[in-house]
């Protein structure tokens, strides 16, 4: 895959990402636990392929994708899922290959960064406290943190706030066309990674595209300068 810059990325002074299908791949855990829940309903197993589509998509449309169910009793099956998903421990290889090296050297950079995700708000901070990167952001923004969500600008505009800078300093990253339109409605330059959950994003549309962590980091610190090759080591 060929990498397209608009811009060198190393003038943003704050980086806010997506986390589910961005630095997370959360759809083997997902996929065991409503897998769990169709069993006990009579139901055989779905495919992960399936969950990885679904997941970008919002907890109410997946859980009630995954169970067929009707929106009459969306939220008592969404509410059971996400207890269960309170009580599951998130594996340390739910990290994409490269997240916590490129992490580090934001942070030595001085990058500011910050969560904005739809999952909510205690589940982003249990995930980042299980897979030790929780120290790396100044804040987390979950679905349930404002009465709106992605794609709104709103919550994405929260997080910005809280890093105190303005939107012309940010780069949004995430995986999915949510993503693009929240980053969008905040008047934020967006970068897409394009090993996440939704693919279907148009490489023009984006300030950059990634399928390697690594670059990510190159981008945002030099965009000519390599980083070191221990990097994914």
């Amino acid at each position: 895959m060929i990498l397209r810059s608009k811009v060198n990325g190393s003038h943003y002074r704050g980086v806010v990402f997506d986390l589910d299908g961005t630095l997370i791949d959360s759809a083997p855990t997902i996929c065991t636990i409503l897998n769990e829940m169709r069993l006990e309903r009579g139901d055989g197993p779905l495919d992960l392929l399936l969950y990885r589509k679904w997941s970008s998509e919002g907890g109410s449309i997946l859980v009630g994708n995954a169970l067929g169910i009707d929106r009459e009793h969306e939220d008592a099956a969404v509410a059971e899922f996400r207890r269960r998903y309170a009580m599951t421990i998130t594996p340390p290889d739910s990290l994409y290959e490269g997240v916590r090296q490129m992490l580090k050297i934001l942070q030595e950079n001085k990058k500011k960064m910050a969560i904005c995700s739809n999952k909510p708000e205690h589940l982003c901070e249990k995930v980042l406290l299980e897979t030790d990167l929780n120290t790396f952001f100044d804040m987390v923004v979950g679905g349930d943190t404002l009465k709106v969500r992605k794609p709104h600008g709103g919550p994405l505009l929260l997080a910005i706030s809280a890093l105190g800078l303005s939107p012309s300093e940010i780069l949004y990253v995430g995986d999915s066309i949510i993503d693009k339109q929240t980053s969008e409605a905040a008047d934020v330059d967006y970068a897409h990674f394009s090993g996440g959950y939704d693919p279907q994003i148009i490489t023009q549309q984006c300030v950059y595209q990634f399928e390697r962590h690594e670059h990510l980091a190159e981008f945002l610190i030099c965009a000519s300068q390599s980083i070191h090759p221990d990097f994914l080591v």
